[in-house]
């Protein structure tokens, strides 16, 4: 069995709420392990000693984690695994690709319309020369360095201690070939304007005097923006946020050429402890059309049920109700839509769920959503976009699908003919084979009296 990976940090703001211990973390750290239904009964696990029946027989589904085979006491230390086993089964079936978050908030509507799937081949590159490394800085997700950001105090003074301090000789040979990279395109750029036919020789790291460097490296002091992009390419740090660069905007030193990009989507809260997919899903994208098995291929994708966890009472100042989709808490548009209405509009059954709290149906209200997007963040939690459900039409067939609806049954009965009684006047009490004078029938055995029901 693999080892476990570390759990998830906790909350510091949380210290004086209220914590419950048998919470489902954010993401799982044991591998799952399951046996069949018959080495369940006896307690067969695949283990060096049989489980007790009592305790692996009362869940619906065979699947435990195991913290340790042998503790002190002699005994295999395990517990249920159906939260996170069973929560991946239903987010894979809504069918949702892992995308990659915004870089900034204006990008947040471009990524619900044209979302960007964490596979694309110029962001899910990890195998990186040093020039590459450089040109994906703000695209690839994985980085040597840590996250400074994310950091304590203790935490960064070690980083320092250890692994920072010690290479000062290293950094000062980078500044080296960073100074004569940058004097020979200098030069260049000077050389094509005046004209000359060839371009001057490049200058080598041992043309930089000592000198030299220590005014370079004071001129970095006075450039923050410059200095922190040499010192994050030579740890290989995760860039910061793009606010932060255009916070610094007025610190600039004149005459100098400066390179704003778009900015790292991983840049306001770190890159990802795992890949950005976590292993929930390999789809890259959701353009393909589900087929129904009888009114064949359909033109939206079927919606998903969810739970009001929470309605909207404006009594409180709850304007967004917390609507729960596939083991997750959803996340509702922040435009005017149906879901953060300031008014109830009207009384349907879709409105009346999100507004009132229904304790007279079982489980809950519930109501069908369209899942749109689904980003996995920094921390290991699963952000998912919801919507309003595409069509009344995908509703109605989804529901037919989960046996809630009996559309093609009602369809079925509406095409076929009532029989034609003898007198039309007066409907016979009983069914009738015969039909008004002058009526041509084909002949068969119902009509000649030899039915079954005869």
């Amino acid at each position: 069995m693999p080892a476990p990976i570390p759990a998830p940090p906790g909350d510091y703001s949380s210290a004086t709420k209220h914590y419950s211990p048998t919470a489902t973390i954010n993401y799982p750290t044991h591998l799952t392990v399951t046996t069949t239904s018959a080495s369940r009964a006896n307690g067969d696990w695949g283990f060096k000693r049989p489980f007790p029946l009592r305790t692996t027989t009362n869940t619906t589904y065979p699947l435990i984690r195991v913290k340790q085979v042998d503790s002190t006491e002699h005994v295999t230390d395990f517990q249920s695994a159906s939260d996170h086993t069973i929560t991946l089964r239903k987010f894979q079936e809504m069918n949702l690709p892992i995308s990659v978050p915004s870089a900034h908030n204006i990008d947040r509507y471009a990524q619900v319309g044209y979302p960007k799937s964490v596979f694309e081949e110029s962001a899910d590159v990890t195998a990186l020369d040093a020039k590459q490394k450089v040109e994906l800085a703000n695209k690839r997700w994985k980085f040597t360095g840590p996250w400074l950001a994310g950091m304590s105090d203790g935490d960064f003074d070690k980083y320092l201690e250890k692994q920072v301090r010690g290479r000062r000789s290293e950094f000062r040979t980078f500044l080296k070939e960073t100074l004569a990279t940058e004097i020979t395109a200098d030069q260049t750029q000077k050389a094509r304007e005046a004209g000359e036919p060839s371009e001057p020789p490049p200058v080598s790291v041992s043309e930089i005097t000592d000198n030299r460097l220590t005014d370079y490296i004071r001129e970095l002091r006075q450039d923050r923006m410059t200095l922190y992009k040499l010192v994050s390419r030579f740890l290989d740090l995760a860039p910061i946020d793009l606010n932060i660069e255009y916070r610094m905007l007025g610190k600039m030193a004149p005459g100098k050429q400066y390179d704003l990009d778009r900015g790292s989507p991983y840049g306001a809260n770190g890159p990802p402890i795992t890949h950005p997919s976590a292993g929930l899903t390999y789809l890259r994208t959701r353009n393909f059309q589900e087929n129904h098995a009888l009114y064949g291929p359909q033109k939206h994708h079927a919606p998903v049920k969810a739970r009001i966890l929470k309605p909207t009472h404006f009594a409180t100042y709850s304007f967004g109700p917390s609507i729960g989709i596939a083991g997750f808490v959803g996340s509702t548009p922040n435009h005017e839509s149906v879901f953060n209405a300031k008014k109830q509009k009207n009384q349907s059954g879709f409105s009346k769920a999100l507004h009132e709290l229904e304790l007279e149906k079982h489980g809950g209200s519930k109501l069908y959503v369209q899942p749109t997007t689904a980003v996995v963040d920094s921390s290991g939690r699963v952000c998912i976009d919801i919507e309003e459900a595409s069509s009344l039409q995908s509703e109605t067939v989804q529901k037919e699908m989960v046996g809630e609806g009996t559309v093609l049954e009602d369809e079925l009965k509406a095409m076929q003919s009532p029989q034609v009684p003898r007198n039309p006047m007066k409907a016979p009490a009983r069914p009738s084979f015969s039909a008004p004078p002058g009526t041509r029938l084909s002949g068969n055995a119902n009509t000649y009296g030899l039915g079954p029901n005869v």
